[in-house]
């Protein structure tokens, strides 16, 4: 049924070393081998990322789609060979762009068919669902942008922001509900059930649903656990 966590934003300190025990716990294997993969941000590594999962045990490798080098087989290989695969936040249209060149979404669904951990912040985030909104469009306008499919849903991070809250006017736009999550909040799917993960250190942080089947009205999951169960 496999397994993803889509996080809005924020979870630093011990939230995050918690979170990372959780993925890990997740995968089955005490160290699992963790692929990161930061194209959403031009391919830049996020250290912080592989020193946590380092430290913890597991075996970093990291995935870098855009480097001249790269080819279709060595996509597929690093895919392949990872329990635990984290995908970093920036440009989501960058990020599906590249993807598709190289056919990185064909490997990454297969790597949820057969239940590996998939999880990311931002548009780390968005790349699982159906669709993300992000401010990637010229002059940073904020867009949608068709992503991976794999949960049938809008996605939108760092909602708790007036910017982001621009989603309000165009979610009636789209045909499929949306899940938006606030920093220091996210959704997990695992083996087809959905929870909401929220930060010990935001007990107020958020993730909200725009549910297409009652106009759009837009729910507070976190006071609305009969939702969380039907998604």
């Amino acid at each position: 049924m496999g397994k993803i966590i889509g996080i809005g934003g924020g979870f630093g300190g011990q939230d995050a070393l918690d979170l990372a025990r959780y993925i890990i716990k997740l995968s089955g294997k005490e160290y699992p081998n963790v692929l990161h993969i930061p194209t959403a941000g031009y391919d830049f590594a996020d250290g912080s990322t592989i020193c946590m999962f380092s430290r913890l045990g597991c075996d970093v490798d990291v995935l870098y789609v855009t480097h001249a080098y790269m080819t279709e087989e060595l996509v597929a290989k690093q895919i392949r060979n990872a329990d635990v695969i984290q995908v970093s936040g920036g440009n989501l249209k960058f990020l599906m762009d590249k993807w598709k060149k190289m056919n990185a979404d064909k490997y990454l669904k297969e790597a949820f068919d057969e239940g590996k951990v998939l999880f990311g912040t931002s548009s780390g985030s968005m790349c699982w669902f159906r669709e993300g909104y992000d401010d990637c469009g010229p002059e940073g306008d904020f867009m949608f942008v068709d992503c991976l499919d794999l949960i049938p849903y809008v996605n939108v991070p760092h909602y708790e922001g007036k910017n982001w809250q621009t989603f309000n006017a165009v979610a009636s736009t789209r045909k499929e509900s949306a899940i938006c999550c606030e920093n220091d909040a996210a959704v997990s799917f695992i083996d087809g059930k959905c929870e909401l993960i929220i930060a010990n250190d935001s007990p107020d942080a958020r993730v909200w649903f725009f549910d297409a089947e009652d106009g759009y009205k837009r729910y507070d999951l976190t006071q609305h656990p009969e939702i969380v169960e039907r998604l």
